[in-house]
């Protein structure tokens, strides 16, 4: 999962023109990607090196200049543009179909699944290639893998092990996707029912921002052991050895105990910030355009 997945719903996007909403997120992954880069290696690192710190990140990023702090930039926005399309276009010919539309009760959770789900599998390829760019930091100059141009980088990846290889890592990181969909409407009715209990936050604006902050940090806190072990997964699948999700999984124990799951959920945090910022903000000023 990115956190432009967690930062607001397909339903609110869907209610603009997709260039818009691809925009948004687009603008809101730049002003995120440092800090995203900063969980991604976290993460991607936890079972090969002791803790990294934020500082010791930042320090790392620092010494390759700006072009540090965004290092995998492209292959991330990559990613991002995949899924929120593929998310898009199959939300859009699914919440009117005749067919969905039987199903009684019917709301849109289902199809909120499906999308969520649909948009991990296509973008397994594309985040595998983020992961294993921006996990290329820590390594050494004569250890990183040659995907610094990511059309290279997926031509090489499919060589190595054709489409099983590209989409290694399709189950948990499809399971992210959809778990975030899912999780999205109910969180954010429940915090926006508590937060419409304090009488002082007349302005709408105001209940909008603290309504997506919490909802996006609840999403977030919740999948962090479920996108340590994604971007693990996808990291580590570039090499030969095992990679199966329960070895994995006992060697994150061994070596950091239950911890280990939940490495890189403060900057996870902190890369929300920018996108919950744009959804309050720009999305009130685009949805009173395009409805109105």
């Amino acid at each position: 999962m990115n956190n432009s997945d967690a930062g607001s719903s397909i339903e609110q996007f869907i209610k603009m023109p997709v260039y818009v909403g691809l925009l948004i997120k687009t603008t809101a992954q730049l002003l995120s990607h440092p800090m995203e880069l900063v969980r991604v290696n976290m993460q991607a690192n936890v079972i090969h090196h002791s803790r990294l710190s934020i500082n010791h990140m930042f320090r790392l990023m620092a010494r390759h200049g700006l072009p540090g702090f965004y290092y995998g930039i492209v292959a991330a926005c990559l990613r991002c543009t995949v899924h929120t399309m593929s998310t898009y276009t199959l939300f859009y010919n699914l919440r009117d179909n005749k067919y969905v539309l039987m199903l009684q009760p019917y709301n849109t959770s289902m199809v909120l699944g499906l999308t969520g789900f649909w948009g991990g599998v296509l973008a397994t390829p594309f985040a595998k290639l983020a992961v294993i760019r921006q996990a290329d930091l820590t390594r050494g100059s004569y250890e990183r893998r040659n995907y610094r141009n990511f059309w290279r980088g997926l031509k090489c990846m499919y060589a190595k092990g054709g489409f099983t290889y590209l989409f290694t890592g399709w189950k948990i990181n499809s399971l992210s996707s959809t778990a975030v969909a899912v999780l999205y409407t109910p969180i954010s009715d429940q915090v926006h029912t508590m937060i419409s209990s304090f009488n002082r936050l007349d302005e709408p604006w105001l209940s909008d921002l603290i309504t997506m902050a919490l909802t996006g940090s609840i999403i977030t806190v919740i999948m962090t052991p479920v996108d340590a072990l994604a971007t693990l997964t996808l990291n580590e699948s570039s090499h030969y050895g095992r990679t199966s999700y329960p070895y994995l999984y006992q060697k994150i124990i061994r070596k950091h105990g239950y911890k280990g799951f939940f490495f890189g959920w403060k900057p996870a945090l902190m890369a929300l910030i920018p996108h919950t910022v744009l959804a309050t903000f720009v999305y009130r000023f685009l949805l009173d355009r395009y409805i109105t």
